[in-house]
């Protein structure tokens, strides 16, 4: 008999889509999504004390998400699958300047009251699920499974506009200092004239377009990068789909050290050759492939060696081609990650017996 399993939703973030729709057709799945303020939020859940279900699955990673366990735990005492994508003081560090030591330490202890409520415990990486269990100090079930996607074939994607004399480079994400667009823009701007005529970047971001916008044209880029503030799914996969690069993160911060971008995992999704900074997270899910180039301090000097071999050699761009499709097929493809998580729902009291004895 299929099991029955509530999802209590905020985000449109693509893991939770991927996630949902996998669980669609295996489960009888009913879904609680939550979009606006957080009393009508919580009122919302006054519905699972009508419904039936044999697990709860919360991909709503924020830290009102203890009251939402919390309010579960009082009229339904059913396992709750807990999904920490990411880390909740991380997240709050990775988008501000202004670094607040209280709310920091308040975070940490939310997460950790979250990860007490809860029975298992998902995140995406390997160096996330270590900085969970560090938060905690305490024995918890967690399992890391990837952002994963299904595999991308793309149909009727000509470009006729593309000069093919030219290095078509891309990156797409939000404003956060994981992502470190002013980065991006500098590694660029530090190329010689000689490679940096011959490049064309585009920039995908919805934040802070007009700041960047200012910069590119106090730089004089103009020619060189391109600024696009939003983009429907499809255009976004043909300009990654027409791309020659993908640029990755390049923060300072924990969450750039921990997390694979979701636009690195459509990078390797699609073959394409990847650009991206040297990390915990990177050295272990990107590593040993052609296609996947990681730069190492100082990353102007290894960038400008890598783009001047790029546009120098026929044969080294030969050779990158297509090659990062197999980081995919190894670390991102949906049907590989989810079948553990088809072993979790499906043995879930026996792996909560476990963890407390």
């Amino acid at each position: 008999m299929k099991k029955k399993i509530l999802i209590v939703n905020s985000s449109n973030y693509i893991r939770n889509f991927s996630i949902n729709n996998y669980l669609k057709k295996k489960y009888f799945v009913k879904e609680i999504n939550f979009f606006r303020n957080f009393f009508i939020k919580n009122l919302k859940l006054l519905k699972i004390t009508f419904c039936k279900f044999d697990l709860i699955l919360i991909n709503w990673n924020t830290w009102s998400s203890f009251f939402t366990i919390f309010f579960i735990n009082l009229f339904k005492n059913k396992p709750i699958i807990y999904d920490a994508f990411t880390l909740i003081h991380e997240d709050y560090l990775d988008n501000t300047n202004k670094k607040n030591i209280f709310k920091n330490k308040l975070y940490k202890i939310i997460e950790k009251l979250i990860y007490l409520k809860s029975d298992i415990i998902l995140t995406d990486t390997e160096i996330h699920k270590k900085s969970i269990l560090k938060v905690l100090k305490f024995k918890k079930k967690i399992y890391s499974i990837n952002v994963s996607q299904k595999k991308l074939t793309l149909k009727n994607t000509k470009n006729k506009s593309k000069d093919k004399s030219k290095i078509y480079i891309v990156h797409a994400g939000a404003n956060r200092k994981a992502h470190n667009v002013l980065k991006i823009i500098n590694l660029i701007y530090k190329l010689p004239h000689n490679l940096k005529k011959k490049i064309n970047l585009t920039l995908i971001t919805p934040d802070y377009y007009s700041i960047y916008k200012k910069l590119v044209f106090k730089l004089k880029l103009e020619k060189n990068i391109s600024l696009i503030n939003f983009v429907n799914y499809r255009k976004y996969l043909n300009i990654i789909y027409h791309s020659d690069i993908c640029m990755g993160l390049f923060g300072k911060t924990k969450k750039a050290q921990s997390t694979i971008s979701n636009f690195i995992v459509t990078a390797t999704n699609l073959g394409k050759v990847i650009v991206t900074k040297e990390t915990l997270a990177s050295k272990k899910y990107l590593i040993d492939n052609p296609g996947v180039i990681l730069l190492k301090e100082p990353q102007e000097y290894y960038f400008l060696q890598f783009i001047n071999k790029y546009i120098s050699s026929l044969n080294y761009r030969k050779s990158l081609k297509n090659k990062s499709k197999k980081v995919y097929l190894n670390n991102f493809q949906i049907n590989k990650n989810y079948s553990k998580l088809d072993s979790i729902i499906n043995n879930i009291w026996k792996l909560i017996f476990v963890s407390i004895f």
